[in-house]
């Protein structure tokens, strides 16, 4: 891959390593997502966490010089997140303590290989985020996490990293905000999910990595995925921001927020807040 954002050329690698260890470190309700997900990215239909790389980078640059040294990546599907941090912590020429939490083993051994590979070690906890203990830290990084968890459970998510966060600490979130859709999203409908596993297919085979998956399997796991990946709508930004406000957080910037043109009702928000 010529791909220079943080974590994409080590894609090969930690897609077949996800797909490897998912039967065993995965519950049957997050097997599909974890073995699946890499390839997503690998194969160009997916850009995850590189669809917001200028202000994952900037903002964690911003944390970087105002002293943050002690990071929890809080929720990962895979080494996407850590790997932003990981490449703004070097090019700041600073060690990190870094720590990565997520309820399933998968992407905690991805993540670790990875920063391995990059000459890190990190920590890694297979815990509910919302009960989790640990820190203080000073930078706290969650990337589409939010849409996880209903809207009682984000109150409870975001009380807890103000918790987990030092004074002044920083909290750098991102998440989608989907207006007049039901409160529960089926992401892939049974069409839109067999046009993902053709375009998945398509992709395999123009890819020089096609070798790491065979099609047959790609296809049921693309289909599973699909019809598990139900998520949490957040209707408006303030259902967004007010479980931060209320919280004991402070913006000290607006959130940014790009409307997706392809996609009317569909925003994502950047949020970077500060615990007072």
């Amino acid at each position: 891959m010529n791909d220079t954002r943080p974590g994409m050329q080590a894609l090969p690698k930690t897609s077949a390593l996800a797909l490897s260890i998912a039967p065993a470190t995965c519950s049957p309700d997050c097997h599909s997502y974890h073995a699946i997900w890499g390839f997503m990215r690998l194969f160009g239909n997916l850009p995850a966490v590189a669809n917001d790389h200028a202000f994952m980078l900037s903002a964690i640059d911003t944390a970087i010089e105002a002293g943050a040294r002690k990071v929890l990546v809080s929720g990962s599907a895979d080494h996407g997140v850590l790997a932003y941090v990981i490449a703004a912590f070097d090019n700041a020429g600073v060690r990190p303590d870094i720590t990565v939490i997520d309820q399933c083993g998968t992407p905690l051994a991805v993540c670790s290989a990875y920063a391995r590979e990059h000459g890190h070690t990190i920590k890694t906890h297979a815990c509910d985020a919302l009960t989790y203990f640990g820190g203080p830290f000073d930078l706290i990084v969650a990337h589409n996490f939010l849409n996880f968890f209903s809207p009682d459970a984000r109150v409870t998510l975001v009380r807890n990293w103000a918790a987990l966060l030092v004074e002044n600490g920083c909290m750098i979130n991102l998440s989608a905000v989907k207006e007049n859709v039901p409160e529960r999203v089926l992401r892939f409908p049974p069409e839109k999910a067999e046009e993902l596993a053709e375009r998945m297919c398509d992709a395999r085979r123009a890819s020089a990595h096609s070798g790491l998956i065979s099609e047959e399997e790609m296809r049921h796991l693309v289909h599973d995925y699909c019809a598990r990946r139900n998520s949490w709508a957040i209707p408006d930004i303030e259902s967004l921001t007010a479980p931060f406000l209320n919280n004991g957080f402070v913006f000290d910037t607006p959130p940014r927020v790009d409307q997706l043109a392809s996609r009317p009702g569909r925003k994502r928000v950047g949020i970077i807040a500060r615990r007072a």
